[in-house]
């Protein structure tokens, strides 16, 4: 939920694009866009060191960012207690990696330096949503005030990644498509078992939260041409309903602002390797869409009911989940349906010269070890408390860029 770029008024340059201007100019931000660039965006928990508690520290951690030279890469999210760093555009996956993972070494002597730790799971185990504060500018203040309690019990913690997509209704089809994968992704990224001081007995407690709570928030409509997303978009602004062009969060939608396909189902992940992992498979599966959909052979969209049958059935159980056959009646495990997906984003990342292999089979490992959320259970299980399960997200959180960057 990061708010719009600041309008006129809160600098010298020049004036926000209405609405309108945003939405016509979409089509030439399509003409113009690249197959498979890429850009990833994380959110982090701000922690005390000790406790683990979540503390409201954004706008410290913001200004040390800013004097790291992180300033393009820092934003703030709705809660005082997260930040979000980001990429910017990345020509490649392996760019992405190596921008993103310069990102986190830095943040994290961010954190130190203001005697914070972060998290990234995608909640917080026992942070109760009741006592965080939010950050006090006009976007989320009007947020808040239509959204309620909606709004306030949010307290989640997301990545998302953006895959560059040449052609505009060539992108819509290919988020059209997009939406029958949003479990298995879904599943792959599951770490967020804990919420409210207990085991929720789900691998993803923040889908629940985020896609039951935000209207627009689960599975995207089909569209299957920029006029038909664009014509929802104003039709959602002519009712009053939205206010910017990002106010609708599905787990995937086209962005008309950058000219991506924006795959936003993703729980955080604390090791910086199984985002860049995700990431791959992000790249590699929109290239697989993108390939049959230019041999006139992508698939007709899934209803929206029925992949949200496979949605919870993500959401609870991660990667040890059994997916339905949304054309038919059988089932399959997660290692076999996500197996296939990680082979397809293989073979379309090589036919499209992306290079993902590294990042596929850390995606590959990723599966073998089962989701975060099975792993933080598993500390739990084995006698450790909601404390422990944390700490070693944390730790991950911490210390994974270095790991990475050997």
């Amino acid at each position: 939920m990061t708010p719009p770029p600041a309008t006129s008024l809160d600098h010298d340059g020049p004036p926000e694009p209405s609405f309108d201007e945003q939405l016509d100019g979409a089509r030439d931000r399509y003409d113009a866009s690249v197959d498979g660039t890429l850009g990833v965006e994380e959110e982090f928990a701000i922690c005390t060191p000790g406790s683990l508690d979540l503390v409201s520290r954004y706008e410290d951690l913001r200004v040390l960012a800013d004097n790291a030279g992180l300033e393009n890469a820092v934003a703030g999210e709705l809660l005082a207690s997260e930040i979000e760093f980001r990429t910017g555009r990345c020509e490649s996956w392996a760019g992405a990696a190596e921008e993103l993972t310069d990102i986190r070494r830095r943040v994290m002597d961010v954190a130190q330096a203001a005697n914070t730790v972060l998290g990234a799971s995608a909640t917080h185990p026992w942070a109760d949503y009741r006592e965080q504060t939010t950050v006090d500018l006009p976007y989320y203040n009007q947020l808040v005030d239509r959204m309620q309690y909606a709004a306030h019990r949010n307290n989640t913690f997301g990545l998302h990644v953006h895959v560059g997509v040449a052609g505009c209704d060539r992108a819509v089809r290919v988020a059209d498509a997009l939406r029958a994968i949003q479990p298995m992704l879904l599943a792959l990224s599951a770490s967020s078992p804990f919420l409210d001081g207990r085991d929720t007995g789900l691998a993803s407690v923040r889908h629940m939260i985020f896609s039951r709570n935000f209207i627009r928030g689960n599975v995207a409509p089909i569209f299957g041409s920029l006029d038909g997303y664009l014509g929802h978009l104003r039709w959602l602004r002519d009712v009053g309903s939205i206010k910017t062009v990002g106010q609708v969060w599905w787990g995937t939608r086209p962005h008309v602002l950058h000219g991506t396909v924006e795959l936003r189902m993703f729980d955080g992940q604390p090791d910086v390797r199984d985002t860049l992992a995700l990431t791959a498979l992000a790249s590699g599966t929109v290239a697989h869409l993108c390939a049959l959909d230019d041999a006139g052979e992508l698939p007709a969209p899934v209803a929206s009911h029925l992949i949200d049958e496979n949605c919870w059935r993500a959401a609870r159980w991660g990667t040890d989940a059994r997916f339905a056959d949304l054309t038919g009646t059988g089932v399959t495990c997660a290692d076999e349906a996500i197996g296939r997906l990680i082979a397809d984003a293989r073979a379309a990342g090589r036919a499209a010269g992306r290079d993902l292999d590294a990042g596929l089979d850390r995606a590959q490992e990723l599966l073998h070890l089962g989701c975060s959320a099975l792993r933080q259970r598993a500390i739990v299980a084995d006698g450790g408390t909601l404390v422990d399960a944390y700490r070693s997200v944390v730790d991950q959180t911490m210390s994974s860029a270095a790991v990475a960057a050997e």
